[in-house]
């Protein structure tokens, strides 16, 4: 792909990313009961859209290869060890799901949701450790306001500081070193594992290999769960209390982590923090339009921080778009 068609992609990731990113979390309000309380289990949402990607996957593959047989051989073909070193990510990432879902235990939503943006930077330290790239100062300036307005965004607004104040347990600071560590490690040796013992295979047959390992660890999830739960008695209780919120929560997920692979294998893991950090115009304006509910002063000069942080990340290819245009 030449440099135009990248910088094409890059917009088009961007903007499809952030409306994924953002209806996850408004999906998830609009999929909850009256009292506030979820009727379905959440495993089971990760579960379903892991599935739903291993399927289209395996149908991107069939298209690729021409018939059934050639797709059967190319996968029967993989090495045990390959299968092996794309389990990891899979795993990581299933078990910071689950961290996510045990952090609120011990903290606040608001304090959770300031927290969990060190990502940002564990992410940018680790991308540099693992690949050893130079980043102008530009770049990592871009990276500290991008946190720092993702902090903003989701710190808490006065009204709902009044009702209930924030608080963390001392074991919720473990929990979220853990998480954005976790975090970081998966998504660069995600990364890695695409550019490197990936190279040369098709991205769909990567997808597979952690598609697989994610649908049997979240069915284990599900069971564990199921053990002490009335939302998740065995397989029947695969869907239930789904709704149709909850089946498009499943089809964002599957969406989403498509694209990401994309990102993953065409850029880079910093493309990935900065799509997330631009879901935050899709949530104000979507918040705004469904809940009524308008943003504070604080979110909205923490959006400005966002996007002077996307320009001065991306100024090479403004510059680059800008020269075709002339």
């Amino acid at each position: 792909m030449d440099s135009l068609g990248l910088v094409l992609a890059r917009g088009i990731f961007f903007i499809v990313g952030a409306f994924c990113y953002a209806l996850l979390n408004i999906l998830s309000q609009l999929s909850k009961e009256p009292d506030g309380s979820y009727a379905y289990s959440m495993p089971t949402v990760v579960l379903s859209s892991e599935f739903v990607k291993l399927c289209l996957s395996l149908g991107f593959l069939r298209a690729e290869k021409g018939s059934v047989r050639a797709t059967l051989k190319t996968i029967s073909s993989t090495s045990l060890v390959s299968w092996l070193l794309f389990a990891l990510p899979a795993v990581l990432y299933a078990v910071n799901n689950n961290l996510d879902m045990l952090n609120n235990q011990y903290m606040d939503p608001a304090t959770e949701s300031v927290l969990v943006q060190g990502k940002i930077l564990t992410t940018g330290v680790a991308w540099w450790l693992v690949f050893n790239k130079p980043m102008a100062t530009r770049k990592w300036l871009a990276l500290v306001l991008l946190f720092v307005g993702c902090c903003g965004a989701g710190w808490p607004s006065t009204a709902e500081s009044k009702e209930k104040s924030t608080f963390i347990e001392p074991f919720g600071v473990l929990l979220i070193a853990l998480y954005v560590c976790i975090s970081a490690s998966a998504g660069v040796y995600n990364e890695w594992l695409y550019k490197n013992m990936g190279k040369a295979d098709s991205i769909h047959m990567c997808n597979i290999r952690i598609y697989v390992t994610g649908c049997l660890f979240c069915l284990v999830t599900h069971f564990g769960v199921g053990e002490g739960s009335a939302l998740a008695p065995g397989f029947g209780g695969l869907f239930k209390g789904y709704n149709m919120y909850t089946w498009a929560l499943v089809a964002t997920y599957s969406m989403m982590g498509l694209l990401l692979a994309q990102v993953m294998k065409l850029f880079d893991s910093i493309v990935k923090l900065f799509i997330s950090g631009s879901s935050m115009y899709v949530s104000a304006l979507l918040t705004v339009v469904i809940f009524g509910r308008w943003p504070s002063v604080l979110f909205l000069v923490s959006m400005a921080l966002v996007t002077l942080a996307i320009l001065l990340y991306n100024l090479e290819y403004i510059t680059l778009m800008g020269e075709v245009k002339k």
